[in-house]
């Protein structure tokens, strides 16, 4: 795994190192527009000045915002004696020095690290890592956190984050120095460069995203290497994903989730399968539990767009995360609770047909307004069939609206038919599932809250359902923006603490949603319209084009089409 985590980071640094020296190169050949030597110059100095400063000022705005108070080593003992002196022994054999405590009072759970270097490393823990983890849970997530600054790999991060700022910095520059003096040949050149500049912090976003998840997978290493116990931090992960599906969400509680999502053990948005899981399960043993959580897994490992949902996350899906800690437990002969024969056999039963077939259904579809975009925009850009501006600027609108159209009725299918009536449990281990395509169910339950919790206007909801399951609930108006406010400042307030059935298209990918159809309540019945905007939307953009081609066509005011722009 050291390995592992020193190939991610040379290849990582080598990388953007690559892209910046590449950028330089071009700037280097008409190094005569701007003193760009002094802004890269600066930009380092300032990254390499935060570095050292930035854990004052997070100490500062946590503390501010989070309530975060200091702890001492001697009080942190008094309260946690055992994880205490397992951090102390850990500390000791790495030769560094105890981490500076910080404790949030916060019942979510959650822990993180960050600092400038291992003797200067803070330690963050919230009060539900106590509330919802074992002693032994606690020990495997401080072992975690202690991987991250005994590798030094946050510091590998801070370096890269640097690079990529500088690759920025060369776009944003270069992309408007032709708004400068100077004419010819580096007047033409200066935003390509900015643009290349560009798509190569745009590659260096997903580099970094794979180093992130690599330092993940050694820390969850080191975890078990330490503590012996690779099940603990396995069951940590699950029991920290439930505390945040479960925790009554708060601004402030989002806020500290958003904002530490790259540092923290897990990355909340991903928390709710697994922590619906867990909490459907609660009161059974260790054992079925286990069973449950890997069938839900199934996606993780199997459906293509778990590939997706990956790419784009801070952490590795946490079913990979629990694997590697079955294949250590394994490999030292130790029984582990999760037993991912299980979810291999299942997997080869799959019908890859149908897994694959809906994938590539999904990908079309899903972007087939935006090829039709492309396409209506060529053709009024090039106008190979030498037609009227007028004709080819609508046909931009005629494309995408049938596109779109096209898109809503696959996204949503048919409505006609009963829904099938499912538990959150069931539709989570179902591997066929995804963002794209809809499954139209009914699930039963109660509504808990806000999707967004602390917004006023939001309009989403999110459920429990009769085995505890999590669930969020999509709202449309049928009036745009102003009938979703309403609807989130009045009628979503009053459903909250209501049992319900709620009846839409179900979709998974590191999150679970219905988008509504209707839902039934002991007070009434509340639509909602996510179908009909799905579709009437391209009907919408095909009138507007057909009213581009009327009306501008016949104008003789028309010479190109910055004047439809500009008459519109």
């Amino acid at each position: 795994m050291k390995a592992k985590l020193f190939f991610a980071s040379t290849v990582t640094l080598g990388i953007l190192f690559g892209f910046v020296l590449f950028v330089f190169l071009l700037i280097a050949y008409f190094a005569d527009l701007i003193d760009w030597p002094v802004l890269i110059a600066l930009t380092v100095l300032m990254n390499a000045l935060m570095l050292f400063i930035s854990p004052m000022i997070t100490d500062w705005m946590q503390r501010l915002f989070y309530k975060l108070r200091w702890v001492n080593y001697v009080e942190f003992e008094t309260e946690h004696a055992e994880v205490a002196r397992f951090m102390k022994g850990v500390c000791e054999k790495h030769k560094i020095k105890i981490p500076k405590l910080r404790v949030i009072d916060d019942a979510n759970p959650t822990a993180y690290c960050y600092g400038s270097y291992p003797n200067n490393a803070r330690l963050v823990l919230s009060q539900g890592i106590f509330k919802y983890l074992s002693v032994e849970e606690q020990k495997a997530v401080v072992a975690h956190e202690l991987g991250h600054i005994c590798n030094w790999d946050f510091v590998v991060m801070t370096i890269a984050a640097t690079l990529l700022e500088v690759l920025y910095e060369v776009y944003w520059v270069f992309l408007r120095a032709r708004k400068g003096g100077g004419g010819g040949k580096k007047k033409d050149i200066t935003p390509l460069i900015g643009l290349v500049a560009y798509v190569l912090y745009l590659i260096g976003q997903y580099v970094i995203l794979y180093l992130s998840r690599t330092r993940e997978y050694l820390a969850d290493n080191f975890s078990a290497e330490h503590t012996g116990n690779p099940d603990a931090l396995s069951m940590a992960l699950v029991k920290i994903a439930y505390g945040i599906a479960v925790e009554e969400e708060t601004e402030s509680t989002q806020r500290l989730l958003a904002s530490t999502r790259s540092m923290g053990v897990y990355d909340f948005k991903a928390a709710h399968s697994a922590g619906s899981t867990f909490k459907i399960a609660t009161g059974k043993d260790q054992e079925a539990i286990a069973s449950e959580l890997t069938r839900v897994f199934l996606f993780d490992f199997f459906s293509p767009w778990a590939f997706f949902a990956e790419v784009n996350s801070t952490h590795p899906l946490v079913g990979k995360r629990i694997k590697m800690m079955s294949l250590y437990a394994k490999n030292r002969g130790i029984t582990s609770m999760f037993d991912f024969n299980r979810v291999e056999e299942a997997g080869k039963s799959l019908d890859r047909g149908k897994l694959y077939g809906g994938f590539a259904n999904g990908v079309a579809f899903g972007l087939l307004p935006t090829v039709a975009a492309f396409a209506g925009l060529a053709n009024l850009l090039f106008n190979p069939f030498e037609s009227t501006i007028a004709f080819n600027f609508a046909t931009v609108f005629f494309l995408v609206g049938t596109a779109q159209i096209i898109k809503g009725f696959y996204r949503f299918g048919r409505r006609g038919g009963a829904a099938e009536e499912k538990t959150v449990l069931e539709l989570m281990q179902d591997p066929y599932a995804n963002p794209m395509r809809g499954r139209y169910v009914e699930v039963e339950g109660k509504i808990i809250g806000k999707a967004d919790a602390g917004s006023y206007f939001g309009e989403d909801v999110k459920m429990h359902d009769r085995g505890g399951g999590l669930i969020y609930l999509n709202y449309e108006s049928i009036i745009p923006g102003l009938g979703n406010v309403f609807f989130g400042l009045t009628k979503a307030k009053e459903m909250i603490g209501s049992e319900a059935r709620a009846r839409g298209w179900f979709r998974r990918s590191s999150y679970q949603v219905i988008d509504l159809d209707r839902i039934d309540m002991p007070g009434g019945s509340v639509k909602s319209y996510t179908r009909f905007w799905g579709i009437i939307t391209g009907v919408i953009f095909i009138i507007a084009g057909l009213i581009i081609d009327c009306y501008f066509g016949y104008s003789s005011a028309v010479g190109d089409w910055r004047d439809i722009l500009r008459m519109l």
